[in-house]
């Protein structure tokens, strides 16, 4: 050992003392870099690809009935929970985070008859994945229907008519009828029906029928409808053979909405009007008599069952229990046709000068809702298509014939899209020429169904070799120069 000064020294080392050394600067670095290790090894551990995978939007879409729906989608690798978004447009409706299964039922009721959107990703701890695809779907404003169809009773059996018009339903059971406790069998295309606050059930609930009953009709949209329902019991035909031969209601239950005829006694003639398009060669009729019986010729006619041939008046002949008849002159006429009326599959979208011809068009597009398809397939981009395609009005089917001849049969182009459709089982639909399209323009809200944040629509006509016509159905205006390779929306209609 030596002091200080460089001489050896023989004192000896206090007992029990170690040198001190410095060990704050190695003990920071050691621990600075075990935890690098440990970042080092998570991120080696965790991969690149940290995110969760995008999962696939798979319902709602297109056009549906629930305001809340249930939202469908495909499992995103590496994901723990999902998170969700509605638009209207650009404006977001509704979020929802922290979702744990693959689908979640909407409480909130989500608005009706206009284009939505949602789309989905996965999330872990603090990690987002990608957005899955936006799904557009429609909500169908709530059903406002709310008829009575069918009303009468199987004890006693008696057929009630329904005049729709005035709301009435109006019953005629046997002489002698207990009427304090009928149970009523009905049919509506309502929601529900109820007397003053009780629930109806057809063929269970019974009532009190000495007087008229209201039965109120509740649509799905909870609009109301009443009709006033009078239950009259036959007169008492006394001890001889009755005389009465009347026929006191006459209508069509089978036609959807029910037509009621209007019966003249004085002149002893029965009135009805029919839609447009009604076979009218074998209509049933309900109606109501006091007579015994009633034959049409040397038929016997039973009440919503025996059907007729309405061509040209029938006369029904009423037989009096006293063996006299009394005949009434029955005459159907069949209504105009009417632009947005129900028909063939369609709605009426144009009527000719004759009255009785025009277009029908579907009632929805042929495309999906959130997209459009091109007017030709990939190798007849820039061909013109064989032969003269017209513009007018009647040249649309043509147009379409021509279109598929040339691109072969298939679902991948506007018109084989609109040929393939067999709305109503028919199966002769196709892609509007131009003027024709813009007929479903002009008369787009009696048709319905168009859309109008992407409300672009091909006809069948070609303007050049690589360009043809289509509609923006919200402004009218037509445009002659779209590629081929566009992709539209269709709306495939037929000819009446």
């Amino acid at each position: 050992m030596y002091a200080r000064g460089g001489k050896e020294s023989t004192e000896p080392l206090s007992r029990g003392r170690a040198p001190r050394r410095s060990r704050g600067p190695l003990a920071a670095a050691l621990l600075v870099v075990l935890m690098l290790c440990c970042l080092l090894a998570a991120a080696a551990s965790a991969g690149p690809a940290v995110k969760p995978a995008k999962p696939t939007a798979k319902a709602p879409k297109g056009t549906i009935k629930s305001a809340q729906p249930t939202f469908k989608w495909t499992k995103a690798h590496r994901a723990a929970k999902y998170e969700l978004r509605v638009y209207k447009g650009k404006k977001l409706l509704l979020k929802r985070t922290g979702i744990s299964k693959r689908s979640w039922k909407c409480r909130e009721v989500l608005p009706s008859g206009v284009g939505l959107s949602w789309k989905v990703r996965g999330t872990r701890t603090h990690h987002r994945g990608a957005w899955s695809k936006s799904l557009r779907f429609t909500v169908l404003p709530p059903d406002a229907s709310k008829t009575l169809t069918a009303f009468g009773f199987t004890s006693p059996p008696a057929t009630g008519v329904i005049n729709e018009t005035l709301h009435t339903v109006a019953v005629t059971v046997p002489f002698g009828t207990d009427r304090s406790a009928l149970v009523a069998t009905f049919a509506t295309t309502g929601a529900s029906v109820a007397v003053g606050a009780a629930p109806q059930v057809s063929g269970v609930t019974a009532n009190d029928f000495t007087s008229p009953r209201t039965y109120t009709v509740t649509a799905a949209d909870a609009s109301t409808q009443a009709y006033v329902v009078t239950v009259t019991a036959a007169t008492d035909p006394g001890p001889g053979p009755s005389s009465a031969k009347a026929i006191t209601a006459f209508c069509f239950q089978g036609l959807t909405p029910a037509v009621t005829g209007t019966v003249t006694e004085a002149g002893h003639t029965i009135a009805l009007t029919v839609p447009f398009g009604t076979d009218v060669t074998a209509l049933a009729a309900t109606f109501t008599t006091t007579g015994a019986s009633v034959k049409v010729g040397a038929v016997a006619q039973v009440s919503g069952t025996t059907a007729n041939d309405f061509t040209s008046p029938v006369t029904y002949t009423v037989t009096a229990e006293d063996a006299t008849n009394q005949d009434y002159v029955v005459t159907v006429t069949v209504a105009a046709a009417a632009i947005g009326q129900d028909y063939g599959g369609g709605k009426i979208a144009y009527i000719d000068g004759t009255g009785v011809h025009g277009l029908i068009a579907a009632a929805a597009d042929q495309t999906p809702a959130d997209t459009g398809i091109q007017w030709s397939t990939v190798p007849n981009w820039y061909l013109s298509v064989p032969g003269a395609l017209g513009t007018a009005i009647g040249t649309g089917a043509a147009d379409t014939d021509a279109i598929i001849a040339q691109n072969d049969a298939g679902t991948t182009y506007a018109a084989g899209v609109a040929r393939a459709y067999t709305g109503g089982g028919y199966t002769d639909w196709f892609l509007p020429s131009k003027d024709e399209l813009n007929q479903l323009y002009l008369n787009r809200v009696a048709i319905g169904g168009f859309h109008t944040d992407f409300p672009y629509y091909w006809s069948s006509s070609q303007n050049l070799d690589k360009t043809a016509w289509h509609q923006d159905v919200d402004d009218g205006s037509q445009y002659p120069n779209d590629y081929k390779s566009d992709a539209f929306r269709v709306r495939a209609v037929r000819s009446f």
